[in-house]
């Protein structure tokens, strides 16, 4: 068994972009396990990633998803906490702490039968409905946005928001981001254009990993590279696993439909005529 020491990725390249315990991580020395061959969706890396924080992994209930955060966020505030003076000071650490654990619980939306606001967003696509899905967003340190989704509270996707710009180690470009991204993740990605047909709504660069689909998605209009970490199974089996499709509560009903549609020609063979009957003058 090679031994793997687990290096923060973003935080260690991207210059601190992420939480120590809020990023994907690689193995120094390659996994003795080698890399699926690659599907038309991507190429696959020769080195396997992992989420942090530690034990975070694909098929965990949202309650243990934010219980290792609760136990991340604790360890950020260690230091803070014991010099903190007792009293108005440590309340307000305390307080602070609280609402950091409380936020990825609260946020918590499921994707029922009814609409959300994210359908308006750039999050269109990422889920569906009236399949058992949800989501729940947390605010990282370093100010990066995480959103994890789930099937039957079953976690199979993270998806980081990071913002381009002169202090980002992404760069100011997408050009510079797939670039970053390619050098962190060890090999080139398979470059896809936007394709509203297949609910593709931005253009993206795919990598894949033995468990591990990647994609970095351009939001060029808000100046943000996502990057999203998806359970490769679930991710090539999703028609499987979203059956169901929405109904469009503007849709007409099929029986108005029919009567408004309906052919006003009278059914049947024309009405026979008396052809010796005289003829009007």
């Amino acid at each position: 068994m090679i031994p793997k020491l687990w290096i923060p990725l973003m935080v260690s390249a991207l210059g601190g972009a992420l939480a120590t315990a809020s990023v994907v991580a690689w193995p120094s020395a390659v996994s003795a396990k080698p890399a699926a061959a690659a599907p038309a969706g991507g190429k696959a890396l020769t080195r396997e990633l992992r989420l942090a924080p530690d034990g975070l992994r694909w098929g965990i209930p949202l309650q243990l998803v934010a219980k290792l955060h609760d136990d991340a966020f604790d360890a950020d505030y260690v230091d803070r906490l014991k010099a903190a003076q007792p009293g108005p000071e440590m309340s307000a650490l305390d307080a602070e702490l609280a609402d950091k654990k409380a936020l990825l619980r609260r946020t918590k939306i499921e994707f029922g039968t009814t609409p959300t606001g994210l359908d308006q967003g750039p999050l269109k696509g990422e889920y569906s409905y009236n399949n058992g899905e949800s989501l729940a967003k947390i605010q990282l340190s370093g100010g990066t946005v995480r959103y994890y989704f789930f099937f039957g509270d079953k976690l199979w996707k993270a998806y980081d928001e990071y913002k381009l710009g002169p202090s980002s180690k992404l760069g100011t470009s997408w050009e510079d981001a797939v670039k970053s991204l390619s050098t962190l993740f060890g090999g080139a990605p398979q470059m896809l254009e936007a394709d509203y047909s297949i609910g593709r709504s931005f253009p993206e660069a795919v990598w894949m990993t033995n468990t591990v689909h990647i994609r970095a998605i351009n939001r060029d209009y808000q100046k943000i590279v996502a990057v999203a970490f998806a359970d490769r199974g679930v991710q090539e089996s999703l028609t499987k696993h979203r059956p169901n499709k929405l109904v469009d509560p503007s849709a007409m009903d099929r029986s108005v439909r029919d009567a408004i549609n309906r052919d006003p020609k009278p059914s049947g063979p024309p009405p026979k005529t008396d052809s010796k009957a005289p003829a009007k003058k």
